[in-house]
């Protein structure tokens, strides 16, 4: 040691050193994220997300009582990550920038499965059909403002069917949407929204005979 702060560092430890007691007791590795200190392969997940925020209600999607995929293409729309044609051109991906639906406006995923009037007629008629416990998404929202906004009902087993609705019904949009860039076939909102109906009917079903 050849200066004042090497000194003074080395007093400091020193003093923290002697702060420390050994005893025979053998270590014991503990896992802090957990009560028992045992580690679990589930905290060690949810930890992961510790301090993270989610901005939408991410749960109502896990909960819904549809297919798994469903509610994974939720989750991804929910949060801008289906391949509209936005993403794909910030890919490098060339393909038509404009809405297949409405050959309107660009393809974003607000668009696409809220405000292009194809969408909006779809959302009509799923309004009517359901007496207004969904309603036509309003302009200008993005699609985690519209999903939060749509699923403000206070009772859970209402909520858990609008989720349910929500989710079948962008859904088919995007089918609808792939069947005209893929396929070159067509169907009108009306038709869209008896299947989209009639999927909701047989789901209920489905759900019943496994309760």
């Amino acid at each position: 040691m050849s200066t004042a702060t090497e000194i003074s560092e080395f007093i400091f430890l020193w003093e923290v050193v002697q702060g420390v007691h050994f005893s025979d007791v053998p270590d014991l590795i503990t896992w802090k994220w957990t009560a028992n200190g045992l580690y679990s392969s589930k905290s060690a997940y949810e930890v992961q997300f510790s301090g993270s925020y989610c901005t939408f209600n991410a749960q109502a999607i896990w909960k819904a009582k549809t297919e798994g995929k469903h509610r994974f293409f939720t989750w991804l729309l929910v949060q801008g990550k289906i391949q509209t044609a936005d993403n794909l051109i910030m890919k490098g991906i060339q393909c038509d920038p404009i809405c297949s639906l409405c050959h309107q406006d660009s393809e974003t995923a607000s668009h696409l499965c809220l405000h292009c009037s194809f969408a909006q007629q779809v959302w009509s008629l799923v309004r009517i059909w359901t007496d207004g416990l969904v309603l036509v998404p309003a302009q200008g929202v993005n699609v985690q403002e519209w999903w939060n906004s749509a699923l403000q009902v206070p009772d859970a087993a209402k909520r858990n069917r609008v989720a349910a609705i929500l989710i079948y019904t962008v859904w088919n949009i995007w089918n609808e949407r792939c069947r005209r860039v893929y396929d070159n076939k067509a169907i009108p909102a009306a038709h869209l929204a008896t299947i989209i109906k009639q999927e909701m009917e047989t789901l209920k079903m489905a759900f019943t005979l496994y309760e």
